[in-house]
């Protein structure tokens, strides 16, 4: 239903019905559902949701969720979400979190979260998070933390932290600032050893932690499972370095690089694999540097997406535990 003035929004917000805007100042509270179009201009607060096309222009408060279409500016704060797509303009303040799409442009300030895809262009000041994919481009400026993925770009200054994975770049902009992985060009590691320092992967014992993302079975694309407490190894294992993909099992060195290779992903599973069972790629420039084949694995246990630990309420379904002193790691009781 269209409506045209504060009072009628109030009235038919009560009642949960969906209502849209086309101009003027509005202002939506709680569980309110709005469709702002045209050059309305909207606060939403609360748990309030918002779907912004157009030239509207919304300002999110409180936990309100925000989808931002066309040309639409929204400016977030507290702990709002919004999604923008098109040529969105969106302003992140507190803990708002973004996700990016298309050529829309982000401004983020104290800890927000912004995770860019396609070409969206992110800035980003103080202490706010970055997620950059596809080919998006981001500004780094304060103590900004970023994560470059696929073929996106980052441009770090001052004294922001950087890390550029896959076919991503950084440009360094200040001697404080901080890039990990591809700063400039630089070549695709020849040697395990070397792939894992380049990751910044600790080596103990001949072993190492790397990450899989699975699905809710704990199982991937092509049903091979990592379940936590049992072990798994690849039955078309085939030791060479001239495949870069199939004929082994396939790990990331940090958990969020998987969702290259799986979207959504319902678990992480951190994989202790023996450095002997890993084989780099030799055959050229690789289409996906961020992951490397193994024969096998110990399925440790379930860690989030920057890699920390967590409990899985899941029970064991195998019978081959592996020992702590068999994973040569410390092995925590699956939960």
């Amino acid at each position: 239903m269209l409506v045209k003035s504060q009072d009628q929004l109030d009235q038919i917000c009560k009642s949960g019905e969906r209502v849209e805007v086309n101009e003027g100042f509005f202002k939506v509270r709680e569980g309110a559902h709005v469709v702002a179009m045209g050059s309305a201009h909207v606060v939403a607060m609360g748990s309030a949701h918002v779907v912004a096309m157009g030239s509207a222009h919304v300002e999110a408060w409180g936990s309100a969720h925000v989808e931002a279409w066309g040309s639409a500016h929204v400016v977030a704060m507290g702990s709002s979400h919004v999604e923008a797509w098109g040529s969105a303009h969106v302003e992140a303040w507190g803990s708002a979190h973004v996700v990016a799409m298309g050529s829309a442009y982000v401004a983020a300030w104290g800890s927000a979260h912004v995770v860019a895809w396609e070409s969206a262009r992110v800035e980003a000041w103080e202490s706010a998070h970055v997620e950059a994919w596809g080919s998006a481009h981001v500004v780094a400026w304060g103590s900004t933390h970023v994560v470059a993925m696929q073929s996106s770009h980052v441009v770090a200054w001052e004294s922001s932290h950087v890390e550029a994975w896959g076919k991503s770049t950084c440009t360094r902009r200040s001697k404080y600032s901080k890039c990990d992985g591809n700063v400039y060009e630089i070549a695709y590691p020849s040697t395990v050893k070397e792939w894992l320092k380049h990751y910044k992967v600790p080596i103990r014992k001949g072993k190492v932690i790397l990450y899989k993302a699975t699905g809710e079975e704990f199982d991937t694309q092509h049903n091979t499972r990592y379940l936590p407490g049992t072990e798994t190894v690849a039955l078309d294992w085939e030791d060479t370095t001239t495949i870069e993909c199939g004929k082994a099992l396939h790990f990331c060195a940090k958990p969020y690089l998987c969702d290259q290779f799986r979207h959504n992903p319902a678990h992480y599973v951190a994989c202790q694999v023996d450095i002997s069972d890993i084989r780099i790629y030799n055959g050229g420039e690789p289409d996906y540097p961020d992951k490397i084949r193994g024969r096998a694995c110990v399925n440790l246990y379930e860690v989030d997406r920057q890699g920390k630990r967590i409990a899985s309420k899941r029970h064991l379904e195998s019978n081959k535990i592996i020992s702590s002193s068999q994973a040569g790691f410390p092995l925590f009781p699956a939960l």
